[in-house]
């Protein structure tokens, strides 16, 4: 019986689509022309422009020339915009001449230390811990001010020999404690007709999705969750995916203290207006080539074969705008809160401000999204 049958964690509303039909198929294929919605040639994407600075206003800029940026995600499509900002002029067009990127696990520690001047969140992290840091009367002032990451593929990967009919009694890997992953491992589990806490032995994982399969492929664990990325390396040894499947859901976002907020308005204004424009770029098929040469030839990043062909599936995660839907977002928060991510009804939108997002928008001649009382929105990604 499926997780949806026993009504266990599953939103009414949140679009899930499968997109590979056939475990241990292969990405190579099928998958990336359903990911770029059947064109042939892979030349465009649903982003359109190449990123360039709309007409519609004035350029936003910021005092603040050199930043840290807390970007925790291995995913080098997802990074991207990180890097091609800087290549393409993107942040030194607003006054950003200087951006450091750290790894931190917790984006929480170094940004309460001012450490880090933006960061990117799980969204139900950054909601739940100024949530509690509310009820516990002592509020941090940390802010949403933009979700660049709109959708989430489920992704369960098994070493040779392991398959969803003998998973019974195995070692499965459940991401890192208390982080969004560890939800969706244990969502996945119950889909594939298994009780996470008699059925299986799970346990959490340090490091990040990369290191969780690595675990994996060492047989410390026998299956763990990952990313379409992930596939090619379980099938290399002979393993498959167990699960696999799409959320449609604002699962993360660029998080501030309103005391770094404070010491320059302009900064979320102008960052907004310039990832804004990386992202679209990179989220632009046509420039796939000259993405994977800036990562590797500027920033000596390499692209490995197994991340390189799920390329067009990786972009599609990036948000078009920066905005999203925050019917989504319930629905988001309201699939993870069974699983002790947030607490049910959370007031997220106490938690989030998209003013500045809208003034990056209209700089760009883009339509201000989500509306500004959160009660509406318009989520533009077109996954497949």
């Amino acid at each position: 019986m499926t997780a949806r049958e026993r009504g266990v964690g599953v939103p009414n509303g949140l679009s899930r689509r499968r997109f590979i039909t056939v475990a241990g198929s292969g990405v190579a294929g099928g998958l990336l022309m359903v990911a770029c919605g059947g064109d042939g040639d892979g030349a465009t994407t649903t982003a359109g422009g190449t990123g360039t600075t709309g007409a519609a206003g004035a350029v936003p800029s910021t005092s603040i020339s050199s930043i840290t940026v807390g970007y925790n995600n291995p995913n080098r499509v997802l990074r991207a915009p990180l890097y091609v900002g800087q290549t393409k002029g993107f942040f030194a067009d607003v006054g950003i001449e200087s951006v450091e990127i750290n790894d931190a696990d917790d984006p929480i520690p170094p940004t309460l230390a001012g450490s880090y001047h933006v960061a990117l969140y799980d969204s139900d992290v950054l909601y739940d811990f100024e949530d509690k840091a509310v009820q516990g009367g002592d509020p941090q002032g940390l802010k949403m001010i933009s979700i660049n990451l709109g959708s989430q593929p489920l992704v369960f990967v098994a070493n040779e020999g392991i398959t969803v009919d003998n998973l019974a009694g195995k070692i499965v890997g459940g991401g890192r404690e208390g982080m969004v992953n560890e939800a969706l491992a244990k969502f996945m589990l119950q889909e594939m007709g298994y009780n996470w806490e008699t059925d299986v032995d799970f346990r959490n994982l340090t490091g990040g999705s990369d290191d969780w399969v690595t675990t994996m492929l060492s047989g410390a664990v026998d299956a763990t969750i990952g990313f379409p990325r992930h596939i090619p390396l379980a099938e290399e040894v002979g393993g498959s995916a167990l699960y696999q499947d799409f959320l449609n859901s604002p699962q993360g976002g660029f998080g501030m203290l309103q005391s770094k907020i404070d010491e320059d308005p302009n900064f979320p204004v102008a960052w907004n207006y310039a990832y804004l424009q990386a992202q679209r770029y990179v989220k632009t098929l046509a420039n796939k080539e000259e993405v994977r040469s800036i990562l590797n030839d500027e920033f000596q990043i390499d692209f490995p074969d197994n991340a390189w062909e799920v390329f067009d599936l990786d972009a599609t995660i990036l948000s078009q705008d920066l905005g999203f839907d925050p019917a989504e977002m319930d629905e988001w928060l309201g699939f993870v809160a069974p699983f002790g991510n947030v607490r049910e009804d959370i007031p997220w939108r106490d938690y989030t401000d998209v003013s500045y997002l809208h003034q990056a928008q209209e700089a760009l001649d883009l339509d201000p999204n989500p509306a500004a009382d959160l009660s509406s929105g318009q989520e533009l990604i077109d996954n497949f």
